[in-house]
């Protein structure tokens, strides 16, 4: 099912696999975060006073802790998410030429053109293939994995996709707080931490482990378009206050989903969901009545990274949790547009 009894499209058997990850060599704290502040601060030390109270109450409110951010300029969005790809490859024994479609899902990206995913398959050498971008925000790589359901459905041909993403900050945050109001519309940027992740999907399972997927689902409520913004040339601003109220939106469609695959949200053994707030996350999983123990958190461990943060907590989880063939999962990303893309699997092995 594609998350809707409206569908007329059967989502065919596919499996999708553990995630790659990569992250930056290098993290800073909030501390080395509030110090770049800081260091543009122009006005008197009574007013910075009130600037690092509103920024240390959103970290704390987030649980933020670290972030990993890559300071190499010459690292492009698709050379970072191809390091990850390649390591998904690897993990799994897939030839890069056995790649039939990929899709990049990431924000960040270098060019108008070409593609992003033209780049990673260049550099992965997978041709010939179907290869192109997919732009939903902090719910571009899940919305990649829904594309490339639509894709199996209506090319019998593909065996084998790719959907990967790239994230990277660059000089998109910005560290000029000099009021009360810059703090509400750019702190969100200062939680933010760089990563690459790419994940196969396939006809069949995968040799390091695979999920099987059960269903998809997509739903814009466009008319909260405003609040959030990464503009083409300027920095990345947040409304992050109305923005997370409208997380409220979030567990009906996780119901509306799980409920397709015939369970409960109580029953799911692992949420991994995009990372922009604990507190934001913790009032999600209590409205869904989820098990303490199958919500994952890691936002203090990496901030929030973007498209790919969903990917880092389902690899956290694997890594240091215990997930048992037959676990139900559920992915989920709630983005700026205001868009909320989600899947739900179950562990095969």
């Amino acid at each position: 099912m594609f998350g809707d009894s409206r569908d007329c499209t059967t989502l065919p058997r596919l499996y999708l696999s553990r995630p790659a990850t990569v992250l930056p060599d290098a993290a800073i704290d909030n501390d080395a975060a509030l110090a770049r502040v800081r260091e543009s601060f122009r006005g008197p030390a009574s007013e910075w006073e009130l600037i690092e109270q509103g920024i240390r109450y959103v970290f704390d409110r987030c649980n933020t802790k670290m972030r990993y951010i890559d300071e190499n300029p010459a690292l492009s969005p698709g050379e970072f998410a191809a390091r990850a790809a390649s390591a998904c490859l690897r993990e799994n024994g897939v030839a890069a030429t056995d790649i039939d479609l990929l899709i990049y899902g990431g924000i960040a990206r270098d060019a108008f053109e070409p593609a992003t995913a033209a780049e990673v398959s260049g550099r992965l050498g997978a041709t010939p293939l179907r290869a192109m971008d997919v732009t939903c925000a902090c719910a571009g790589l899940i919305e990649a994995l829904h594309v490339a359901a639509g894709y199996f459905a209506l090319h019998s041909d593909i065996q084998t996709a790719l959907i990967c993403a790239g994230e990277l900050t660059r000089d998109r945050i910005s560290y000029d707080m000099q009021s009360a109001e810059a703090v509400a519309v750019g702190v969100a940027g200062l939680t933010l931490g760089n990563a690459a992740a790419a994940l196969l999907i396939s006809r069949e399972p995968l040799p390091a482990g695979s999920a099987r997927l059960m269903g998809v689902l997509h739903k814009t409520l466009s008319e909260h378009y405003a609040l959030c913004r990464a503009p083409v040339d300027g920095h990345f601003t947040s409304h992050s206050k109305e923005l997370f109220a409208l997380a409220v939106h979030v567990p009906p469609e996780i119901r509306r989903l799980v409920a397709g695959a015939g369970w409960s949200t109580e029953e799911v053994d692992h949420y991994a969901f995009h990372q922009p707030s604990e507190a934001v996350l913790e009032r999600v999983f209590a409205e869904l009545g989820a098990r303490p123990q199958a919500c994952v958190h890691t936002h203090s461990l990496f901030g929030n990274t973007a498209s790919t943060s969903w990917a880092l907590a389902l690899d956290y989880r694997l890594r240091n949790g215990t997930v048992a063939p037959g676990d139900k999962i559920v992915m989920a990303s709630a983005a700026a547009g205001f868009t909320i893309v989600a899947a739900a699997a179950v562990w095969d092995a």
